[in-house]
């Protein structure tokens, strides 16, 4: 007859056996050592959570298949020939002195890696806060004739989400045909169910990204859409930082200021932004797009701004954007500017980073001061003694939050777009970046990394030394357990 100690001895053999599974699984799929010893530390002290929680966000989906169409190969089917004439390109500017070195390494590294082409013909515009981008984007909205494609990690039920679905919604009416795509994770519980509703009884095509709710993609609950696209009419392309809340514009009940780096492009490069945007709306239970009318022509002719799309996700072949960064910090020869919210590297960007100080190049990161998540907060600090030591400058942003992801190398070289400095970003996100090989894109993100210095603390040895050993403890633990997170 089994008693209370036979079923808890049988059950407690079961779990122990399914550890041992678990940590085999773990072992096998030749995680980065960091994120391998995080989940096994997890388990091992964090029984029964720490084993649901890796059934729930740690089996490495990648092998299987997450998404059914990736950019990366969308590019490739379409753009073929066009990827064969870009060598030519890069052969010819090369030649010709129009492209140094360290430009046509990181054009041909997105290439191979992410079939990212080149673009020639482009304008862009900065934004570095989120009032003159919301206000020209309302513009562009209201001026839509043909297809607006709109997607967000974030799009809140608030005076400003409303403010544009009511647009949308008109536009839709008027024969627009209307594509709205969310994160389902990033979404959660920041859209009210009055809002849903409205949104399902209107002729806006709305999509979720791996939708919590829907049981059959709560097992892939911890990769995300992480991209911010807004596609107009085929011919205006938004992307960047900023999500659609009214604290990117105020700073919200947080914060006093939101400062963020957005860009607004027309040219040929919108072209690769609609097509992320239709591989995303695929995947997201939309239809397969492949209409002519999504990929007119620019209806003018550009500026001379060579431009990438980088697109990378959990399921993708390469890193691309993580590649992208780690070339051009390595192949720095004068200057490195950062600015991301959060910073959890992996030990090679610590090398690149560490390496580029080292040999005299001018190492500058910049993330937030004023945390919006403690956890990531605490842990960036344990970095900070090594890249003192190595020559980097830290500096904490405290005119507000600080939500850029920008990184700029030399004079010529720049990019903006969703994408963090951190693990989660680089392994678990789906993220998109434009890289800019441009001199006046480079200069004017170089001036407001200026700006944004006036504002900020510049972190010294004698901060760090003032920690105590219970801060210093805190902060190291979860550096443990952060690749987890």
């Amino acid at each position: 007859m089994l008693t209370f100690f036979n079923i808890g001895s049988i059950l407690l053999f079961i779990y122990f056996a399914f550890v041992i599974v678990l940590t085999i699984q773990i072992v096998l799929d030749n995680k980065p050592p960091e994120v391998a010893v995080a989940w096994l530390l997890a388990i091992y002290f964090l029984p029964y959570f720490g084993a649901g929680l890796f059934l729930l966000s740690g089996v490495n989906w990648k092998k299987r298949k997450i998404m059914k169409q990736l950019p990366e190969r969308s590019f490739k089917t379409y753009l073929g020939p066009v990827l064969e004439q870009q060598k030519t390109f890069l052969q010819e500017a090369h030649t010709n002195n129009e492209l140094d070195n360290d430009m046509v390494k990181a054009i041909s590294l997105a290439l191979q890696s992410g079939n990212s082409i080149v673009t020639l013909n482009n304008r862009v515009e900065l934004y570095y806060e989120g009032g003159k981008f919301f206000d020209d984007l309302i513009v562009d909205l209201e001026n839509a004739q043909d297809t607006i494609n709109m997607e967000f990690f974030i799009f809140r039920s608030d005076e400003l989400g409303r403010r544009i679905t009511t647009i949308l919604e008109r536009k839709a009416r008027e024969g627009v045909k209307v594509r709205l795509l969310f994160d389902g994770v990033g979404c959660f519980n920041k859209q009210s169910w009055k809002f849903k509703r409205e949104l399902k009884n209107s002729q806006i095509d709305a999509h979720y990204f791996l939708d919590p709710l829907n049981i059959l993609s709560s097992r892939l609950l911890n990769y995300r859409n992480h991209r911010k696209i807004v596609v107009i009419d085929g011919q205006i392309g938004y992307t960047g930082g900023m999500n659609v809340g009214l604290e990117y514009i105020d700073g919200g009940p947080q914060f006093h200021r939101w400062r963020d780096t957005h860009v607004r492009m027309v040219g040929e490069s919108v072209q690769l932004l609609q097509s992320v945007f239709l591989s995303d709306w695929y995947n997201s239970g939309g239809d397969v797009v492949q209409d002519a009318r999504f990929f007119p022509l620019p209806a003018a002719k550009g500026d001379y701004l060579p431009t990438q799309i980088v697109v990378s996700g959990p399921d993708s072949d390469w890193n691309s954007i993580k590649k992208l960064f780690q070339l051009l910090i390595s192949n720095a020869n004068s200057r490195i500017c950062i600015q991301s919210p959060y910073f959890i590297p992996d030990q090679s960007l610590m090398n690149a980073l560490e390496t580029a100080a080292l040999s005299g190049v001018e190492v500058n990161l910049m993330m937030t001061g004023l945390p919006d998540k403690r956890v990531p907060f605490w842990v960036a600090h344990t970095y900070f003694e090594d890249l003192l030591k190595s020559g980097v400058h830290i500096y904490l942003y405290e005119g507000g939050f600080m939500h850029a992801k920008v990184l700029i190398v030399d004079e010529t070289i720049s990019t903006v777009g969703s994408c963090n400095m951190d693990t989660r970003s680089f392994h678990l996100d789906y993220e998109v970046n434009a890289f800019f090989y441009d001199a006046k894109i480079t200069a004017d993100l170089i001036e407001q990394f200026n700006v944004d210095v006036a504002e900020c603390k510049k972190i010294t040895f004698e901060d760090i030394r003032e920690f105590s050993i219970l801060r210093r403890l805190r902060n190291s633990i979860f550096r443990m357990i952060a690749p987890v997170l």
